[in-house]
């Protein structure tokens, strides 16, 4: 009886010992289905305990750092690591579905590298209605890096929660938020003015969709600093933001993108500031009441007196479709940036359009400055382009009366009948000026585009005499070769060619060249009215300059 007692307890302490190997200082877990196996190098301060496919790691080593490589799949498992001293997690294929808490909960307040592995796929998805604050939660400073995939879903509050900073490093590594009860990135601890509470992005890329709450939030005083890789964000929940900091939120590189479906949602805001120097911005502001840009003035919870916002370099885009909303005590304007304190605007272009009536481009509280480059219009066309399956893209020249456009006071849009399909404004680097035309549609080719140049100035749209057949995922002309658009418009005065709303030498060659070239404007160059461009009318435009 003795010795059967002996071969039980023997039994039982294997079930919750871990299997000693000399591995250097890799710790090694691997799931296999309701069991895991977990392997400790003979030299390593770590005791494990195993329940099916639960488990437990503590460590007591207060001066070596460890790896610990997971493996494998489970749907009822999870991993509880503790300790006191920074740690390296690899994440090597492994697939963990919770029925008790937190997939993975990292119990350590140091620095904890998250090494995705490349050429791997890792799942993360905790139990729903639990007592846990993310499907993966560190304590410490998160640190990202590696080249493989991530897919995190939180049943019950965050998908990805760190108590101090979450740093994703410079990688080719892709983070999936498939969904989230509350945010999809969370960090902060409540501690008043902590700078460890931040979210800073180097490289890699960020997908979210389907969260309940902020998809980034940098909380207690937290920042947000973006300075390469590419964020692609969906706001679709009810007075949530895309990118939040209560601090300073700073883009300096990368490419953030921002669909803003929710209604009173907000795609980036600070409490603070918000500086913008350098990398692209895309927002598209859909949601009823929803802001693309707000600089936000707290003046009790956070930072206090903030509210500015400062473009010195970044390309921004906004589109505004969305409609206001319009109640008996209280009316929240769809906007593309909305400013409690300052705007100042340096460098980038900034070009921001709202399609209809409800839609607004900006506004600012305090003092606004512009310089050349902002560029904010309201457009007579209501589109959406989420409306759509399919898109090509053109890149646009425009000739308004035989002449190149003024590039500043135009919009080209896009249509199929009616039916607004893309808009675009131009843009000039390297020397050259076009404007990038995305156009929609629900048929993958057949159908036929015509344009519309839009006079931001007079608020009149002419048609364009080219049409476009539409392909799917095909491209009409390039920066360097434009597809040439162009427009019969009327000027504000006679022989205004360029349309500027002045008459420049500029015009009269252009008017002149026409002429020998044998073309007649009977109406927007016939200045003495006899119903023919004659030397005349060239004399005439010549004695107004």
């Amino acid at each position: 009886m003795k010795k059967l007692a002996s071969m039980l307890v023997a039994l039982a302490l294997l079930s919750v010992q871990s299997v000693q190997a000399a591995e250097g200082d890799t710790v090694k877990v691997a799931f296999n289905g309701t069991a895991a196996t977990v392997t400790i190098p003979t030299t390593a301060s770590v005791r494990s305990t195993v329940n099916g496919a639960n488990v437990t790691l503590v460590s007591s080593t207060t001066t070596e750092e460890y790896v610990y490589d997971v493996s494998g799949t489970t749907s009822n498992g999870s991993l509880i690591i503790s300790g006191q001293y920074k740690l390296t997690l690899r994440l090597n294929g492994v697939s963990i579905t919770s029925q008790k808490g937190a997939a993975i909960d990292v119990e350590c307040g140091k620095r904890i590298a998250v090494e995705l592995v490349s050429g791997t796929t890792n799942t993360l998805v905790d139990v729903a209605n639990g007592s846990q604050k993310a499907a993966f939660y560190t304590t410490g400073h998160s640190e990202f890096s590696g080249a493989g995939t991530l897919n995190v879903t939180g049943n019950t509050k965050h998908a990805i929660g760190a108590k101090e900073y979450l740093e994703i490093k410079s990688s080719t590594g892709t983070i999936n938020v498939l969904s989230a009860v509350s945010d999809g990135i969370h960090c902060g601890k409540g501690k008043v003015n902590n700078e460890n509470n931040y979210f800073l992005m180097k490289g890699g890329v960020v997908n979210m969709t389907n969260v309940g709450g902020d998809c980034v939030d940098s909380d207690d005083y937290g920042t947000i600093l973006v300075k390469g890789g590419s964020l692609n964000l969906n706001v679709s929940a009810t007075d949530v933001v895309g990118l939040k900091a209560d601090s300073t939120l700073t883009i300096e590189g990368g490419m953030v993108h921002i669909n803003v479906t929710g209604q009173e949602s907000t795609g980036i805001r600070s409490c603070y500031a918000c500086y913008f120097n350098g990398g692209n911005v895309n927002i598209d502001v859909l949601g009823d009441g929803a802001k693309g840009i707000k600089g936000k003035q707290q003046t009790a919870k956070t930072v206090n007196n903030g509210g500015s916002v400062y473009f010195n370099g970044t390309e921004v885009d906004i589109l505004v479709s969305g409609n206001t909303i319009f109640a008996e005590d209280d009316t929240t304007k769809c906007m593309g940036i909305s400013v409690d304190a300052d705007m100042t605007h340096k460098a980038g272009a900034v070009s921001v359009l709202a399609f209809g009536s409800e839609a607004y481009t900006y506004h600012v509280k305090g003092t606004e400055t512009v310089a050349d480059g902002f560029r904010a219009s309201a457009m007579p066309w209501l589109f959406s382009p989420y409306d759509y399956q399919y898109d090509m893209t053109a890149y646009v020249s425009l000739t308004v009366n035989g002449v190149a456009a003024d590039y500043s006071r135009y919009a080209v849009g896009a249509f199929v009948g009616d039916e607004c399909r893309g808009v675009a404004t131009f843009t000039t680097q390297s020397g050259y000026t076009w404007g990038e035309l995305r156009i929609r549609s629900n048929a993958a080719t057949g159908e036929t585009v015509s344009f519309k140049a839009y006079d931001i100035t007079t608020g009149t749209a002419t048609d364009c005499g080219e049409t476009l057949a539409f392909t799917s995922l095909g491209v009409a002309g390039l920066p360097s070769s434009p597809f040439a658009l162009s427009t019969t418009a009327a000027s504000q005065m006679a022989g205004d060619m360029d349309g500027d709303g002045k008459i420049t030498i500029a015009d009269v060659k252009a008017l002149t060249e026409y002429y020998l070239s044998g073309g007649s404007y009977k109406t927007v160059c016939d200045v003495n009215g006899d119903g023919v461009l004659t030397v005349a009318d060239i004399t005439a435009l010549i004695e107004k300059l």
